[in-house]
């Protein structure tokens, strides 16, 4: 085979391809497709910040919803502890009451027994009054 038979089985089947007709492709654009230049249908610029802002609103208003949740356990938590607070002054305010009454009954038996010491020991060193 020389160069002359190469290029005219070339031209042949150049020219066989060229005058083939084109078949006809039937695509179905449906949302979601991807075009030519890889970007899908119906995903323009603000469609695409529309789903990032979406997805940033679901999670920051889960992290409020948190919040809110600890804010509600930390102020049960301030009023428990305040109530504990409470109890325990009124048990201190009770205690010294009691305490109280306490050293005044003990002051009334150490004085009734230091009087009767006292007369004991002016009888034993016999002093009259």
């Amino acid at each position: 085979m020389n160069l002359k038979e190469l290029q005219a089985m070339i031209k042949e089947e150049l020219d066989t391809y060229m005058n083939e007709e084109e078949v006809d492709v039937d695509v179905d654009m449906d949302a979601g497709d991807i075009d030519a230049d890889g970007a899908e249908e119906g995903n323009t610029d603000e469609d695409i910040l529309m789903q990032i802002y979406n997805m940033l609103k679901d999670k920051f208003e889960g992290e409020d919803d948190a919040e809110e949740i600890e804010d509600e356990e930390a102020e049960e938590e301030d009023a428990e502890l305040a109530e504990a607070t409470e109890e325990i002054e009124e048990a201190k305010d009770e205690d010294l009451d009691e305490g109280k009454k306490d050293d005044e009954d003990m002051k009334e038996e150490v004085s009734t027994e230091t009087t009767h010491l006292q007369e004991r020991f002016k009888k034993l060193a016999n002093i009259i009054k």
